[in-house]
């Protein structure tokens, strides 16, 4: 009897550090610790285990040993010694006996080739899998391959399936090796060492899938089985069975301190419970009241929620959530924003509330947006202010890839849009998202290429059993229907038409039977009176005698040079420290102070004392992010639903009797034959950013028809008025083209996104011209921009614009973000300076290592210094803490 061990144990999986014993990790041992990893967090996360059983069709007690059977598989392409063993020559060496150069090949490519060329073959030759006399073995491998694809994908992207090179690839006794193993991880997993016979019925529709989910799944546990401080390397020959019941401890240590495994949703539900310092002060609106009480049914869900801005949509929404996690829908919650200021403030909303969503406090809590290191630096100033939630939330928020796993993840909607994306590791946000209800806010601030991604991502959650709660204000009907008709094609069931004009509404789909359209009652009717107004002295006189009558207003402007050119217009007639500037081009830190200003001034909070003579000059930073109330409120002609959402902002609390509300709106002449430049001649900077004249001539027309906003009466009547089917036929002549040009934009929009979005059907497999590495896949489309960040040149050293005590918060607090044709790069500096930008990002390490660094002089007109726009050429910039930055004249 042969005493020698298996062959496999002369392959090693996992390397030192440098500075690091030189023992290795043997492959079978790595493989071992994945697939623990996998058997704990499906032993210990029913709804995850539940929902992928379901999605695959399988019982719970076979999805285990067959997830783990595959999870162990997912490094064989290390088996290759030409071209992975050899990367540690020593090791290979002491192991096999072999030295030489590797060939060029990536483990996960290969492992997939072997796979296809020779282990497929081998485990049907040996029964370990059982196969319905219906399929033939190539019937069942074009079938089962997703699978395979899912786990040997596990860096991020689907292997390539390019088998050319295999062949050189694996020697004779590599394949023995991989053989064995397969053969011997069979014995371990299955009872009676092969594979659970599968249903057939439409099996070929459901493992493409379970592969989205699976590849996600396969990623977050080799990552978590890679993690040496758990997992120590382990050289010694000890039987596979043996040293699987050592990984599964130590995998129960790993799973439980990266915070993995969620918290149970409390039993205790209801908007006292949730909002005790809202509720039952005030009574819930009818809104509230339906999502406390209504009849939920068996998930998933799709709630759509229409209501004006103020009805408690936030609090609805949550309510909504945890009755659905309360009965087994959903682990936690995911809040998607349009922006990263929506995102935190919606993040400061949901400490006051998450405790109470679960019976511990131990869940994990993320804030997932692109600033990805200043939300390290916030999540630890959180933790230091709240405590720590749970010991894993770090290791969550270090990555805004695992950012989707938490039980609590608030962040922009574009975190969760690139699950369906061909980016690396989407499938690892897929299944983050898989676990908890989505909740999408400011569904309507979705243009056609995002709105295009939102129904593929509805799509893919409803397919993997996720529920979703989507929140608009001005939502068009077309919308509506369009993302209800994708999540209930993901799902699987039929819809029928969406009939209801009312509003406000809320749409429930879910397996009880066809969507149910629930009008709702309003929490009461706001009046808006609406004037318009030809020039820009009418708009400033309005706003001066505002002030001088002790109102406070507001002049929302298109674009940030009109803003400041409005507000240092404003600042000349009116008393010092009476008008305040707020837009996006200041560096975070002074954002951030201005924005605590302006929440001051004319918050929820604010007295007469401190609003009285008080003008804000804004752009649309204003319009979704932040709590404010005015008294007047004067805007340049945007798109009805942008001024519907500024009108929300005039008498928004109740602060007693004041008089009318009123927007007045900055808009041209309106004329029955308005030629093309018709808006842009008024507004060429604001042209730019609202490209399409015929919206906004729709939008005059109807606000100096009617002379008010009347919500929620005429909320319907004004969207579908501007941009529903109907609109199309009152468009005059002269923006006919425009209109024209705008529908083939948004068009080509659409089909970009609906080309760029994976395919649900087609699983985690790599398709013609996605996951490319040098395609860019973006979540938005629009002119690329660009991290600059503000310095301090003090003839010595360049030190970042922000202050704070730690080096890296100081250099993220200092950025602003441009457009690339505004600056784009750095100037050639001469020395000293060089020298000196050189130093300052050496500090910086990796942080930020690809913003533009903008070294900044003080000048008698404030902080000036340069750089290069896309072009080249070389653009001069001012800063100043009062206006921003702005472009000086050459």
């Amino acid at each position: 009897m042969d005493s020698s061990p298996p062959p496999y144990f002369r392959y090693w999986g996992k390397s030192p550090r440098e500075n690091e014993p030189r023992i290795t990790h043997l492959l079978p041992y790595h493989a071992l610790d994945v697939a623990a990893v996998g058997s704990v967090i499906l032993g210990r996360d029913a709804l995850l285990r539940e929902r992928m059983a379901g999605v695959l069709q399988v019982s719970s007690d076979q999805l285990t040993p067959l997830i783990c059977f595959l999870l162990a598989t997912h490094d064989i392409g290390k088996f290759s010694t030409p071209a992975f063993q050899l990367k540690n020559s020593r090791a290979s060496a002491s192991l096999q006996g072999i030295e030489g150069d590797c060939i060029p090949g990536h483990h996960s490519d290969l492992g997939f080739a072997l796979w296809n060329e020779i282990l497929w073959d081998s485990v049907v030759e040996k029964n370990l899998i059982r196969l319905d006399g219906d399929f033939d073995s190539d019937e069942w491998q074009d079938v089962l391959f997703p699978l395979l694809k899912a786990v040997c994908g596990h860096h991020g992207t689907p292997p390539a399936g390019d088998f050319s090179h295999f062949r050189r690839s694996f020697l004779p006794a590599d394949i023995e090796a991989a053989e064995t193993f397969v053969q011997d991880c069979a014995s371990l997993f299955f009872v009676d060492g092969t594979w659970p016979l599968l249903a057939k019925d439409d099996l070929a529709k459901r493992v493409p899938q379970f592969s989205w989910l699976l590849a996600g799944f396969c990623t977050l546990c080799d990552w978590i089985g890679s993690d040496r401080d758990y997992f120590r390397f382990t050289q010694e020959h000890t039987p596979l069975t043996a040293y699987w019941e050592v990984s599964l401890k130590r995998a129960e240590k790993a799973v439980r301190e990266k915070g993995i495994i969620p918290v149970r949703p409390a039993s205790e539900q209801g908007l006292e419970i949730l909002f005790p310092s809202i509720f039952p002060e005030h009574a819930p609106t009818d809104l509230q009241h339906y999502c406390a009480t209504c009849t939920l049914g068996t998930g998933p869900h799709l709630f759509v929620i229409e209501d004006i801005t103020g009805s408690g949509k936030t609090e609805a929404a949550i309510t909504l959530a945890h009755r659905m996690m309360a009965q087994g829908d959903g682990e936690g919650i995911y809040f998607a924003l349009p922006t990263m200021a929506t995102a935190n403030a919606m993040y400061s909303r949901i400490n006051r509330t998450s405790d109470s969503l679960f019976e511990e406090r131990s869940y994990s809590q993320v804030l997932a947006h692109s600033a990805s290191r200043l939300q390290r630096v916030m999540q630890t100033f959180l933790d230091e202010r709240i405590g720590s939630r749970n010991p894993g939330t770090a290791w969550l928020s270090d990555n805004r890839k695992k950012a989707l796993l938490a039980q609590v993840g608030v962040g922009t909607v574009d975190q969760a849009l690139l699950s369906i994306l061909p980016v690396h590791h989407q499938s690892l946000r897929l299944i983050g998202l898989a676990r908890n209800i989505l909740i999408v806010d400011e569904v309507h601030a979705c243009d056609s290429y995002m709105h295009k991604l939102l129904q593929v991502l509805l799509e893919f959650h409803a397919a993997s059993g996720g529920s979703a709660i989507l929140l608009s204000a001005t939502m068009t009907q077309r919308q509506r229907e369009e993302l209800a008709r994708r999540f209930a094609r993901g799902a699987g069931w039929p819809i029928g038409i969406l009939t209801s004009g009312g509003y406000p509404l809320i749409t429930h789909l879910s397996l009880a039977g066809p969507p149910d359209e629930h009008p709702l009652t309003a929490i009461g009717e706001k009046r808006v009176g609406v004037s318009l107004v030809s020039s820009e002295d009418e708009a400033e006189a309005a706003l001066i005698e505002e002030a001088q009558n002790g109102g406070c207003a507001c002049w929302v402007r298109n674009t940030v040079d009109d803003a400041v050119e409005a507000y240092i217009r404003l600042k000349e007639r009116l008393p010092a420290g009476t008008v305040r500037l707020f837009h996006a081009r200041f560096a975070l830190a002074d954002r951030l102070e201005i924005e605590e200003t302006v929440t001051r001034t004319f918050g929820k909070a604010s007295t007469p004392e401190v609003r009285a003579g008080r003008i804000l000059v804004a752009t649309q930073v204003v319009e979704q992010s932040l709590d404010l109330d005015f008294d007047l409120m004067v805007s340049d002609l945007a798109p009805i639903d942008l001024l519907i959402q500024r009108a929300g902002r005039v008498h928004r609390h109740d602060r007693g009797p004041r008089g009318e509300a009123r927007l007045i709106v900055l808009s041209p002449l309106q004329t029955e034959e308005p030629g093309a430049t018709w808006y842009s001649d008024l507004f060429p900077r604001g042209a730019w950013v609202y490209p399409d004249p015929a919206r906004l001539w729709l939008t005059a027309g109807i606000l100096g028809e009617r002379g008010e906003i009347v919500v929620p009466r005429d909320a319907r009547i004004l969207i579908e008025s501007v941009f529903g089917p109907e609109s199309e036929g009152v468009i005059p002549d002269g923006l006919q083209k425009a209109a024209a040009e705008n529908r083939g934009k948004d068009n080509a929009d659409a089909s970009f996104a609906a080309e760029s979005a994976l395919k649900l059907k087609k699983g985690y497999t790599m398709t013609e011209g996605q996951w490319q590495s040098d395609a860019r896949t973006p979540t938005r489309l629009g002119e690329p921009t660009v991290t600059l960040r503000l310095a301090r040149w003090d003839g010595k050293e360049v030190w970042p614009w922000a202050d704070a005590p730690d080096p890296r918060a100081a250099w993220e607090l200092s950025q602003v973000s441009v457009r690339e044709t505004y600056a784009a790069s750095e100037v050639a500096f001469a020395q000293p300076l060089a020298g000196a930008v050189e130093r300052a990002k050496s500090r910086m390490a990796d942080m930020g290592k690809n913003a533009v660094i903008v070294p900044l002089h003080s000048s008698e007109e404030g902080w000036e210094g340069s750089t290069l726009n896309h072009s080249g050429k070389e653009v001069m910039l001012r800063y100043h803490q009062e206006v921003g930055l702005m472009r000086t004249a050459p």
